[in-house]
């Protein structure tokens, strides 16, 4: 499809609201995603990730994990992860892919075909509402790809407003997007669609030069924020390592989450296990991880004064 023809089409193609701009009474979700077990089944995780105590889920979709489309296919297995989610009595917040854009015509043709098929794996699992398609950029120089990644975020944008999903693009510190402003300009270069928002996640402006604050990261963020993704980062040796939701002690969780619910936010915390702590932490066990989070950000909501739900 052509770029100009896109524009002109896409607001009216994409009919759902982004999360940030709904502003309603109520309190925000406290998730986790499954990417912190990854040797966990995925009827084995979403069973702790209940009886820790979080309100919501996020279902790692990388190739060859438990929540991949391809190893997740049968109808049956996804309606019975579908019921367990339902009868956990968790909600499916969002699907973490590895949809990097790829310059190779085959290869951006394959990943549109993922795509479309992460989406449809969202319906099966939350048919009342499809779960959130976040994921990062990759890429080193922002202004090299940014014209490339906004054509080729133009074809995301129309399979996700076909098949009626929602895409989350988070910036990351060591990718070619890397803050708030070049996601805005991004979403503001294809005409803000509604199927295409930005994942909040303060790990990756932390420790940046000059300093981005809690503050003017959230103001910046939104209203695109239609996903918030939460953990720590700390300095160690000259280098930024990311640490468990709540033990870098660097930053209050409670900040971001009255920044953001101040603002309009309802939608969930998503808790996420880098893979620096469970590829390299001796001894890292992922049921421990979940309860250090959960506790941590539990405490983070009562001082923000915003109840979960």
């Amino acid at each position: 499809m052509e770029r100009r023809h896109f524009l002109k089409t896409s607001l009216l193609a994409a009919a759902a609201p982004v999360v940030a701009t709904a502003v309603e009474r109520g309190g925000c979700g406290l998730a986790i995603g499954t990417y912190g077990m990854p040797s966990m089944p995925l009827d084995e995780a979403i069973r702790l990730i209940a009886s820790t105590g979080y309100n919501a889920l996020e279902i790692t979709a990388l190739p060859g994990t438990s929540g991949d489309p391809a190893v997740l296919k049968s109808p049956d297995e996804r309606a019975r992860i579908r019921d367990l989610i339902g009868e956990s009595g968790l909600r499916l917040s969002g699907i973490m892919a590895g949809i990097e854009p790829q310059r190779d015509e085959a290869k951006h043709q394959q990943q549109l075909a993922e795509l479309y098929y992460l989406i449809q794996l969202g319906h099966d699992l939350s048919p009342e509402k499809a779960p959130v398609v976040q994921t990062v950029l990759g890429g080193k120089n922002w202004d090299e790809s940014r014209d490339f990644f906004r054509d080729r975020i133009a074809n995301w944008v129309q399979v996700a407003a076909d098949q009626r999903g929602q895409i989350s693009i988070k910036p990351h510190r060591s990718h070619a997007m890397s803050v708030p402003s070049e996601a805005n300009w991004l979403i503001g270069q294809l005409g803000s669609p509604a199927r295409l928002g930005m994942t909040y996640d303060y790990s990756h402006y932390a420790f940046r030069e000059p300093e981005l604050s809690i503050e003017e990261t959230v103001a910046a963020s939104l209203p695109h924020t239609n996903y918030v993704a939460v953990k720590d980062a700390v300095m160690t040796d000259g280098a930024v390592r990311f640490a468990l939701a709540g033990e870098g002690d660097e930053w209050d969780h409670a900040d971001i989450i009255s920044a953001l619910h101040d603002r309009g936010y309802r939608g969930d915390f998503c808790c996420e296990v880098s893979s620096q702590i469970w590829r390299n932490a001796p001894g890292y066990d992922p049921v421990k991880a979940a309860k250090i989070c959960f506790d941590n950000m539990v405490a983070a909501f009562d001082r923000a004064g915003v109840a979960r739900r």
